[in-house]
């Protein structure tokens, strides 16, 4: 079929948004909590079973399934010529723990509707159109987050034990390999290009009334892991001048902390996920605390800023509150600016459909962040109602759902017939 025409904004869509829309609630049924939600923790039983149908829907449209050492699933719609290379589509199937229906599975099963769609049309690509489910993207269970991306661009060693940990001690690929996704089969076509289709989990397309956002790129991120000796102390007797209280030291940090960077930019984010306080009684003076730090912007040159003070304040609170301390840096991942020419591929399609779109950036990360370390990558956001993400109540539209697969699949088409122009 002729690439042209399938471009026509007059002519029916290519992909099915109903069809869409009720893979995503069958597949919102695993893991589903109480007030609409979903928890699909990475290599749990119910990560297992959205894995499971996602495979057999994959292979259900002629897709062949290969899983490689990081647990990562590929789907692939062969393309004409078995050399050239691949386009890539995709995202990710785990949730947080109380995750909503959209993030990350939006993007692998769009994917899915991209391949079901070219079937239904009739329509061979040039290019193999490969579908991807990234592994343990929301670093929940297991960290670092984005595993599974990690370890294709080669940023993580497969079956480094010391590279990924479980965050409670849960080994990661004994777990992968109990859920039956350790495989070995790697994907090692070239890439054409990534895209990935997502929730905003954020405002701006929604207040801007854009129904399809092109991401020029994603803040930089860094997770430091602090750790505050002070002394445990009774409660009662122990005068506030003799004390040395880990948590009343790692509360000056976090307040500092935050002004430090705030003064350096408003659009800075800075955020104490985690705070781990012991020995955890009412009546004891806290002796150590362990808390994580969360460090986002697009310059690298601020958040190398940040940390630095962040250390040099850990120091100093050896003088001020009596405590020691280290920070550890747990993850680094750089900024990134996607590809020219497939962010106005996108625009150029949902042009076509006559649905506005807008540029923005992404103050999340995602596994796109590492994809754009060895390939042309793009994302394309839909609106999140209220900006609500990691939220049972995250909420997409169905209309903003079908218009942004509907972009996608035209960005692919493009990309996989080879008309791409080159920016």
């Amino acid at each position: 079929m002729d690439l042209a025409v399938n471009l026509r904004p007059d002519l029916p869509r290519l992909t099915d948004g109903e069809r869409l829309w009720s893979d995503l609630m069958a597949m919102a049924k695993i893991g589903a909590l109480a007030h609409g939600g979903c928890c699909r923790l990475s290599l749990t039983d119910e990560d297992r079973q959205a894995r499971d149908l996602f495979v057999r829907w994959a292979r259900e449209a002629g897709c062949e399934v290969r899983v490689d050492p990081f647990g990562n699933i590929f789907a692939t719609r062969a393309g004409r010529s078995a050399d050239a290379a691949h386009v890539l589509v995709g995202s990710h199937l785990d949730t947080q723990p109380h995750g909503g229906r959209f993030d990350g599975v939006l993007g692998v099963l769009a994917g899915l509707e991209v391949v079901r769609a070219l079937n239904a049309a009739g329509i061979e690509t040039e290019h193999a159109v490969t579908v991807v489910n990234w592994t343990n993207e929301e670093g929940v269970r297991f960290s670092p987050g984005l595993t599974g991306s990690g370890g294709f661009v080669g940023a993580i060693r497969a079956y480094d034990t010391a590279a990924v940990t479980g965050v409670d001690g849960v080994p990661f690929y004994p777990e992968l390999h109990r859920i039956g996704y350790g495989g070995a089969a790697r994907l090692t076509s070239r890439l054409a290009g990534y895209y990935e289709l997502h929730i905003e989990q954020g405002p701006v397309l929604e207040g801007a009334g854009a129904t399809i956002g092109i991401v020029e790129g994603i803040q930089g991120v860094r997770w430091l892991a602090v750790e505050l000796a002070g002394e445990d102390r009774h409660a009662g007797t122990t005068p506030a001048a003799d004390r040395r209280d880990a948590f009343m030291a790692a509360a000056r940090l976090a307040i500092d902390a935050r002004a430090a960077a705030l003064a350096l930019d408003r659009d800075f984010r800075i955020t104490f996920g985690r705070v781990g306080v012991e020995p955890g009684s009412i009546n004891t003076v806290p002796g150590r605390v362990t808390m994580s730090v969360d460090l986002r912007h697009s310059d690298v040159d601020l958040l190398d800023r940040v940390e630095k003070e962040i250390v040099e304040a850990v120091a100093a609170l050896a003088g001020s509150e009596g405590t020691r301390g280290t920070v550890t840096r747990a993850m680094d991942v750089a900024p990134v600016r996607f590809d020219a020419a497939m962010q106005d591929n996108i625009e150029a399609s949902a042009s076509g459909l006559g649905i506005a779109s807008q540029r923005l950036p992404s103050g999340a990360m995602h596994d796109a962040s590492n994809l754009a370390r060895i390939a042309p990558s793009a994302m394309i956001f839909v609106p999140s109602r209220g900006g609500i993400s990691h939220n049972e109540s995250e909420w997409t539209d169905p209309a903003q759902v079908a218009d942004g697969c509907e972009v996608l699949a035209r960005a692919v088409l493009r990309h996989a017939t080879g008309k791409l122009v080159p920016h």
